[in-house]
């Protein structure tokens, strides 16, 4: 879905790209940059400033898109790959996790508690499914929602506000594992033809 945007978002970042590659700016330290930004988002999510959560949550994902447009221009090691995919968890983790502890300490906050949880294990598994399958070299990087759709749902909420969070972590709770499911049929049909 929102994958496709893919190529006019890279063309917005490129120019910010090559200031970045001018200044010998590494890769890994955008990443690292953008996961204390994402850390940020998750101190606002807990405090209930759900405006400045998403303001970073925004920032952290353009950066997210910076790191790798400067390492596929300037050809940098696939370690750097690792470390991105790792942050894109961590900061996930973190932002769901501001929302776990505010829910926690909010009365009443028993369903977006819940709904939190749900909401992180389905987009823990999602990118799990897909890093057990390109682990096992079967091809499964599609889905209904991947990262982007993910952020954009939880922006969504965030902006919205306390009264449309809890619903739209049920709904981002549903999609998830639906992808789940989905990224394992491919798998299993994947897996079929190649030993048929």
């Amino acid at each position: 879905m929102v994958e496709s945007l893919k190529p006019f978002y890279t063309t917005l970042l490129t120019p910010i790209a090559k200031i970045l590659i001018k200044s010998k700016i590494h890769p890994n330290v955008i990443t690292l940059a953008g996961v204390c930004v994402s850390l940020l988002a998750a101190w606002h999510a807990a405090r209930g400033t759900w405006f400045f959560a998403a303001l970073y949550i925004g920032i952290g994902s353009c950066m997210d898109g910076l790191d790798g447009a400067v390492a596929r221009q300037t050809k940098k090691s696939s370690w750097g790959a690792v470390f991105d995919s790792t942050s894109d968890r961590i900061t996930e983790i973190a932002w769901l996790s501001g929302l776990l502890f505010f829910y926690i300490n909010a009365s009443g906050g028993r369903l977006g508690t819940s709904m939190t949880f749900a909401a992180m294990s389905g987009s823990l598994m999602v990118s799990y499914v897909r890093a057990r399958c390109e682990g096992a070299g079967i091809p499964c990087s599609s889905g209904m929602v991947q990262r982007p759709e993910r952020i954009l749902i939880l922006v969504a909420c965030l902006l919205a506000g306390k009264k449309v969070m809890a619903w739209g972590l049920l709904l981002l709770s549903v999609l998830t594992y639906a992808t789940v499911v989905q990224r394992l049929i491919i798998a299993y049909k994947f897996c079929q033809k190649s030993n048929a």
